[in-house]
């Protein structure tokens, strides 16, 4: 019995890794909307148990993530996770997600390139720096606002 489900997490790591393969080969500003009509391809109802898993589940990432929004991970980069779980689903989520993809492509660019080059400890400790000192900052607005 324990082995079926080893073989069955097998299974479902082969498709993520099918489903990241194909994903990264889409053209930059189509990626999301390729998704969504290989979603669309497999002819699921519409209360398919796989449809409701990607809404529901996409929906829930970005009401847990509202407490994080401050933290640049755990906060933006997982609403555009749930983001991306709806547009499989919702092609103006798709359409959405693919204007998003080459504004920020654009934006982050010069950033990634100085990223890149950095060490590893530097690029490693880079989010953590980032988290704090954003802490810190909502931290003195909320102080000069309710604290006095």
């Amino acid at each position: 019995m324990r082995g079926r489900k080893v073989w069955y997490l097998f299974g479902v790591i082969d498709r993520i890794e099918k489903s990241g393969y194909r994903f990264a080969r889409s053209k930059s500003g189509q990626r999301f909307r390729d998704r969504f009509r290989h979603h669309q391809s497999k002819k699921r109802g519409r209360f398919h148990p796989a449809r409701l898993f990607y809404i529901i589940g996409g929906l829930a990432l970005i009401l847990v993530s509202i407490p994080f929004g401050w933290l640049p991970v755990l906060g933006w980069g997982t609403v555009f996770l749930g983001l991306g779980m709806i547009a499989g689903e919702f092609y103006p989520a798709a359409r959405l997600m693919d204007w998003l993809e080459v504004k920020a492509r654009r934006i982050f660019r010069p950033v990634g390139r100085i990223f890149v080059k950095l060490p590893l400890w530097a690029q490693l400790a880079t989010p953590f720096v980032v988290a704090i000192l954003t802490f810190l900052l909502m931290f003195r607005i909320y102080s000069m606002t309710f604290g006095g």
